[in-house]
């Protein structure tokens, strides 16, 4: 890297102490923000438009770790699309972004023109909304925004095309998907659920990550030593089912049981997307189930975990109110989704309850080191669309082994249920509809940070999908996509966000 290069690499803080001293001498200030992952002549006229607009063009540059454009992305670390930037002729300086968007940015560096891709221009097509924000930014400082014209490229189909992070079979299904369908034709489905109102009932969980940092084994006892470093809390069970949902769906109500500690109640709330209702039974004699695993917190290793909860059915009188609050919901929603975690809410006769009740029934009953072998979805008698995976498939049919196919059949029949999808990690995923489809999706991710909650948010956005009678091969490519934005996330720290949902079809899809 020459030394012209290095000079035109700054930090922010750097930056703004120099475009000052240009704005002093009268020199007209240009600012270009972006990803800038593969640059390629699209870019290279862009910057050159740019750099007509003023006397000094600055770019910044976002972030690796606030690049959320699809799986392996970005190709390029920062460092590289730093430098790659700086090396050309027309950019005076480049700076690397301290925050997810450009508003900040704009408002400390002061521009006098910001300039953006024509496929900007019409605000009502950005995803994210923040072109909006970008210009209300740049207006704030006394400039203006301007928009480049000319080819389009599109970054996100060369690097399909040449830097896939996907194997060649996955990259012959997302070949095979494009040609029936576009992303713009698939979010437009997506988009389409925000008219539904969504009953959901389950157990609300806390999932707490003590994070601790491994010492050695202690002297005088057969145990592994730890030293605290932080703790975080996160809304599982049926809280992250909630709001996964209330990202796509209009009106959420859930059902649930909560303990007497009015502080989690509190937290619990505050964690609740505002268009979900908490409609929240309160328990004396039940603690709110917590789940307090302890990690390695460099590469979340789990290594011990403790949970607080009672396990017993409920008792009659609280049976009863979890019944009448069911039956007064349910006219007013459209379909009911049940999040049963096996952990004693759901009796044989709410089971019974809410499959009778007459309503779309979305059930996913979860097995786990509390419930394992007595949770399995048969103790239902019906259902119009079930979501499990594989070791809970074959948990309730009894057997370890056997072809994957007549095991989901088998199951299907059993609980008479319309479409049944099995998810199978980095297998991907299958489905057996009623049509006598059956489909198979491929895994789309490429970077695991946190299987916990994968699962929830998988179930969450194909139920509304599978209620709206949408093509099963649809329903399965967005749950699975919708499965690799959560495995990214630690926990249930944040529900799947559709705006980035709707990013990553558009990049795995073009």
């Amino acid at each position: 890297m020459s030394v012209e290069t290095v000079s035109k690499i700054r930090s922010l803080s750097e930056l703004a102490g120099i475009l000052e001293e240009a704005r002093k001498a009268g020199r007209r200030i240009v600012l270009c923000h972006g990803v800038f992952d593969l640059l390629h002549p699209g870019h290279i006229l862009h910057l050159k438009k740019a750099r007509e607009q003023g006397d000094l063009l600055v770019v910044t540059v976002t972030p690796d770790q606030f690049v959320r454009k699809g799986p392996g992305r970005p190709v390029f670390n920062q460092r590289l699309r730093l430098e790659t930037l700086a090396a050309l002729q027309d950019i005076d300086y480049t700076a690397l972004n301290e925050w997810p968007t450009s508003v900040e940015t704009i408002s400390l560096l002061k521009p006098h023109v910001y300039v953006k891709g024509s496929d900007y221009s019409d605000s009502a097509a950005d995803l994210t909304g923040r072109i909006v924000e970008e210009e209300a930014a740049v207006k704030s400082v006394g400039g203006e925004i301007f928009f480049t014209d000319g080819e389009v490229f599109s970054s996100s189909h060369l690097i399909n095309r040449f830097f896939s992070a996907y194997p060649d079979k996955t990259q012959e299904y997302l070949s095979t998907l494009r040609s029936r369908y576009g992303p713009d034709q698939i979010i437009e489905v997506l988009k389409g659920l925000a008219g539904l109102k969504v009953l959901v009932v389950g157990e609300a969980i806390l999932d707490q990550y003590c994070y601790c940092i491994p010492m050695g084994k202690s002297p005088k006892e057969t145990i592994v030593s730890t030293r605290f470093s932080e703790e975080e809390q996160f809304a599982g069970g049926s809280l992250a089912v909630a709001n996964h949902l209330a990202g796509f769906c209009g009106e959420v109500t859930l059902i649930t049981l909560l303990g007497p500690d009015k502080a989690q109640a509190g937290f619990i709330r505050s964690k609740l997307r505002p268009n979900v209702r908490l409609e929240a039974v309160a328990s004396g004699e039940r603690p709110t189930i917590i789940k307090r695993r302890f990690l390695e917190p460099s590469f979340l290793t789990k290594m011990f975990e403790i949970q607080y909860l009672n396990d017993t059915p409920l008792s009659g009188d609280l049976e009863q109110e979890v019944r009448s609050r069911i039956e007064r919901h349910l006219a007013p929603h459209d379909f009911l989704v049940m999040a049963d975690f096996g952990h004693g809410l759901m009796t044989p006769s709410l089971r019974e309850f809410v499959s009778s009740a007459g309503k779309f029934l979305a059930l996913n009953t979860q097995s786990n080191s509390a419930n394992l072998g007595f949770n399995p979805v048969t103790k239902y008698p019906r259902a119009d669309f079930v979501s499990l995976d594989e070791p809970e498939l074959k948990l309730a049919v009894q057997t370890k082994y056997g072809d994957l196919f007549h095991l989901a059949m088998e199951v299907k029949q059993r609980l008479q249920t319309a479409s049944l999808l099995v998810s199978r990690g980095p297998g991907g995923s299958l489905i057996l509809s009623d049509q006598g489809l059956t489909v198979e999706t491929p895994a789309l991710a490429v970077k695991v940070v946190d299987r916990i909650g994968a699962g929830d948010a998988l179930f969450s956005v194909t139920a509304p999908c599978v209620f709206q009678g949408i093509p099963s091969d649809l329903v399965g490519f967005i749950g699975n996509c919708a499965g690799a934005l959560a495995v990214e996330t630690v926990c249930n720290r944040e529900p799947v966000d559709p705006v980035l949902l709707y990013k990553f079809i558009r990049s795995v899809l073009k």
